[in-house]
């Protein structure tokens, strides 16, 4: 394959699994067209025109020529130069490693974090959240997220990505729609009684089974084990961490137990005060489930030679 079909098939692939509205999709990539048909100068020439193809800004080729013919990937979780060195290193040494492919974004990608996650809110509209209410309680924390990026230093892995000559990609919304969507299925379909079943759902996914290997499984932070699962929220897509606002409505939408990557402090005492369980799968191994998810649809164009890095594990579905 070459390395626009890898990234072509990624981004179909996550918007396959879309769990908004297809005309809330659709309105967002209205939106960035009108903006770059208005903008002039230097605005219109540093105009992200993915933006345009597609609604996951968080998913880009960070580095190299697209037409670039792909065997081998390194794949991990999080890369940074580190990793770039270590992909150089191994090439050295023989192995056949075209590209590169990190879960989490950096560069452009991670820039892009705060325009998706207005995807959380679409989300909690199918969940019984209003929808300007929805929107109102996600704006604030965009901006959050959009300030704290703001000070970091964003294209360091992909310049040591372009002075080695190593191409480079990240896939994240697209792989986390993968995974939100397939747990929520399987969880919509099997309907645990208990926290303790919905941990035993998750136990029995090799990726999970792996995190417990390295005492990451899955643990229910809020609740007991005989406790009622409820209505089951899979809480994974999005870019970040939604506003601990979100909590409230949730649970007065009916909502009973969330199963999310991880709960950043705040959130766990907010949660708890709202009488929301909450099931921590794992972030690393939801991650990996994402990727997983992705790369089956990828492996059906041709097998890539997969090198496991930075928490990357590759395990194949069958169909």
């Amino acid at each position: 394959m070459k390395l626009r079909e890898i990234y072509e098939t990624a981004v179909r692939t996550g918007f396959s699994k879309e769990m908004r509205p297809k005309s809330k999709v659709l309105e967002g990539l209205k939106r960035a067209r009108k903006e770059f048909s208005r903008a002039r100068g230097i605005d219109k020439t540093a105009f992200d025109k993915e933006r345009i193809r597609h609604p996951y800004d968080d998913t880009r080729i960070l580095f190299g020529d697209p037409d670039t013919e792909v065997h081998g990937v390194m794949v991990g979780i999080d890369i940074g130069v580190g990793e770039i060195l270590l992909a150089d290193r191994l090439r050295e040494k023989g192995a056949r490693i075209d590209l590169v492919i990190s879960h989490h974004p950096s560069g452009r990608a991670i820039a892009g974090l705060g325009t998706v996650m207005t995807i959380q809110p679409a989300i909690w509209e199918r969940f019984g959240v209003p929808g300007h209410v929805a929107e109102g309680i996600m704006k604030d924390r965009v901006g959050e997220v959009r300030r704290g990026i703001s000070s970091g230093n964003l294209t360091q892995t992909a310049d040591a990505a372009r002075l080695l000559g190593v191409p480079l990609m990240c896939m994240h919304t697209a792989a986390d729609n993968c995974v939100a969507s397939y747990l929520q299925g399987i969880f919509d379909r099997e309907r645990p009684r208990t926290l303790g079943k919905v941990v035993d759902v998750l136990k029995g996914m090799p990726e999970y089974r792996e995190a417990m290997r390295s005492g990451t499984g899955p643990f229910i932070l809020i609740g007991k084990e005989k406790d009622p699962a409820g209505k089951i929220f899979v809480d994974m897509t999005g870019g970040t961490s939604g506003p601990d606002k979100m909590f409230a409505r949730l649970s007065a939408s009916g909502v009973k137990t969330i199963v999310g990557m991880h709960c950043k402090e705040t959130s766990f005492k907010v949660a708890s005060s709202e009488f929301i369980n909450y099931v921590i799968a794992g972030h690393i191994s939801s991650d990996n489930l994402g990727m997983n998810l992705v790369f089956d649809v990828m492996e059906k164009k041709g097998r890539l030679d997969i090198v496991e890095c930075s928490g990357f594990r590759r395990f194949r579905r069958k169909g």
